[in-house]
């Protein structure tokens, strides 16, 4: 497969000059194989805009009809991580609109992850009616590698990248202890009035509890355990069984990492969005060199200016963090060096059957 891809893809001679004109036509092409006039382009434009924007809306519906199914994987790796770090895992819903809104960011940016393979077309679509016709074939090759590559680029955020970032920060987190609050001389004469605040007397016997790793069968009023699976303290009562959720101690935390549904949503969404988009560097780089606008010679010397640029294009798609920054960049780069390896391999074809 990679060979007859490889023989589809002429390419200049990588020792011609570095240049950036046009592939010559093969010989039998005309000027006006796949010529289209300016309104004709605007018209190829329009039609593209709508056919991505109608798979966006009716993605979004699917996305909105299933949204209780992917909020719920969605939160997956961090119920996950969270449970790890001995925290109760959860999300909180900080204003009355946060889930609504969190379902309303479900529905619009899943659908536009579901259906960017699909946008991914349109934009080639209107890419190949600039071309000729012997390019448009070659070009409806790149077509499936996109839509691949992309895919790709979204479940390696979901299973890589994301608990590694998140498992990052929580712990993170966990490095501030609850610092000393007993009241100072100043703060007990403040809130106390000078009388020593009560303290709970050490001497009684502390309660126990049994450990299961399942409830009762039939317990009764009064029964209480703690699940050590699910890390819940459960009280059985006359109407219903009571919980209450437990954290696994080491030290006072200053600070606990339960996040808001909303904005960890927008924070998951929009990285799988700059991951999968991230990942079609190696086509535009090989589309880059197969067409003659830039040569690999110039790429390979221009590194350090692309991955600078590469860093800031980072800073810009991910929330204001390195760690993300970092693990967005780097698969950039060697995405970028993947696609540069492929371009000089067609170079080479190209040059081996020229010179047959």
């Amino acid at each position: 497969m990679t060979q007859s891809f490889l023989e589809s893809a002429p390419m200049t001679n990588p020792s011609a000059p570095s240049q950036t004109t046009r592939r010559p036509r093969p010989h039998g092409s005309s000027e006006n194989d796949s010529r289209m006039s300016f309104g004709d382009h605007l018209e190829e434009l329009r039609v593209c805009l709508i056919r991505a924007m109608i798979g966006v809306i009716l993605g979004t519906v699917v996305c909105l009809i299933y949204g209780n199914d992917i909020l719920a994987f969605l939160c997956e790796p961090l119920l996950a991580v969270q449970y790890a770090n001995g925290l109760t895992p959860h999300l909180q819903a900080l204003s009355p609109t946060a889930v609504f809104t969190a379902y309303l960011k479900i529905g619009f940016l899943s659908g536009l992850i579901l259906t960017m393979p699909w946008v991914i077309y349109q934009l080639w679509v209107f890419v190949a009616t600039g071309l000729y016709s012997y390019e448009r074939r070659f070009v409806k090759r790149l077509i499936p590698a996109s839509m691949l590559l992309f895919t790709i680029g979204v479940l390696f955020l979901y299973y890589i990248v994301l608990p590694i970032v998140l498992h990052f920060f929580i712990s993170f987190n966990k490095n501030f202890p609850l610092s000393d609050i007993t009241p100072t001389g100043f703060q007990q004469l403040v809130l106390f009035g000078g009388d020593e605040p009560q303290t709970v007397s050490q001497e009684r016997t502390p309660m126990t509890f049994p450990l299961v790793t399942e409830d009762p069968v039939l317990p009764v009023e009064g029964d209480a355990w703690v699940d050590v699976k699910s890390r819940r303290l459960m009280i059985k009562t006359a109407n219903d069984t009571l919980s209450v959720p437990l954290e696994r101690w080491t030290q006072p935390m200053a600070m606990h990492s339960q996040f808001a549904i909303d904005y960890y949503i927008s924070f998951v969404l929009m990285l799988a969005l700059a991951f999968g988009i991230a990942f079609e560097t190696p086509i535009v780089v090989f589309f880059l060199a197969w067409s003659g606008i830039i040569t690999t010679a110039t790429m390979c010397r221009s590194r350090r200016y692309v991955l600078l640029g590469m860093l800031v294009i980072s800073a810009i798609m991910t929330p204001p963090d390195v760690i993300s920054q970092v693990l967005l960049a780097g698969p950039m780069y060697m995405l970028f060096e993947l696609g540069i390896l492929i371009a000089r391999l067609v170079e080479r074809k190209s040059a081996t059957n020229a010179t047959a």
